[in-house]
């Protein structure tokens, strides 16, 4: 196998592990009946809300403009917000509260296949991509184990651990996908990630923003603004 290959593949597993282990985090919590208090999950909250908005604004819509006209680009990063919402539209119909796992999986899974397409001509980028991914995976993690916990009852209120533990594996499938079907000047992987990007910025400001403020708090704020920091970090450092 292809060293490249090889490193694409443990990268984009440790971004997923992160995941994972935001939502052993969750669980943890729930354990020991509610250590942190409701003031830090909104920080939590607000972080993950904070690092996808950067994704979007310094890696997804830059990187993925880049390979296709700009009218093309404004109608995937649209059509990528449209179908955010008709998805959380059916999830509020079917009484089903999973905004944050779906804006986990809307970021997560892009990033992932731009890191198996980009490791052969730029190690570096690839390389802090998937610490901005893992910054931006934890808190998403906790946040979907709390708000699947929350919302479901039965098999997948009880096995939510084991299906979190699934994005281990996701991200070196997206990866994969990447390294064998895309390039980092592709135009289809740059409709790609605009797509997702208008579908996570829609999630952000229509349920995970409103989620994160509680009335006189700045704790969430600050959070919103750090998790965008890590996103302007793994950019400049990628050039």
């Amino acid at each position: 196998m292809d060293q490249s290959l090889i490193w694409a593949l443990i990268l984009a597993g440790l971004a997923g592990l992160s995941a994972f282990a935001g939502a052993v985090l969750a669980h943890f919590d729930e354990s020991a009946g509610g250590v942190l208090t409701t003031r830090w999950k909104n920080g939590i909250i607000a972080f993950g809300g904070g690092a996808l908005i950067g994704a979007v604004g310094l890696l997804l819509v830059p990187h993925g403009t880049e390979s296709q006209p700009l009218w093309l680009a404004c109608l995937t990063f649209l059509g990528g917000g449209a179908t955010a919402l008709l998805v959380d539209r059916a999830l509020q119909r079917s009484g089903t509260a999973a905004s944050q796992l779906v804006a986990l999986n809307l970021d997560f899974i892009p990033e992932a296949i731009v890191v198996g397409a980009v490791i052969t001509q730029n190690f570096p980028m690839a390389l802090f991509l998937t610490v901005v991914m893992a910054a931006q995976n934890m808190p998403e993690g906790f946040n979907a184990y709390r708000e699947v916990r929350q919302s479901h009852t039965g098999f997948i209120r009880k096995h939510i651990l084991q299906l979190m533990s699934l994005c281990v594996l996701v991200g070196p499938a997206a990866a994969y996908l990447g390294y064998l079907a895309f390039s980092i000047d592709d135009a289809a992987l740059g409709t790609l990630m605009t797509f997702f990007g208008g579908g996570i910025l829609y999630l952000v400001f229509e349920d995970i923003a409103p989620e994160a403020k509680e009335p006189g708090d700045w704790l969430p704020a600050i959070g919103a603004v750090l998790g965008f920091m890590v996103a302007m970090l793994g950019s400049g450092l990628t050039g």
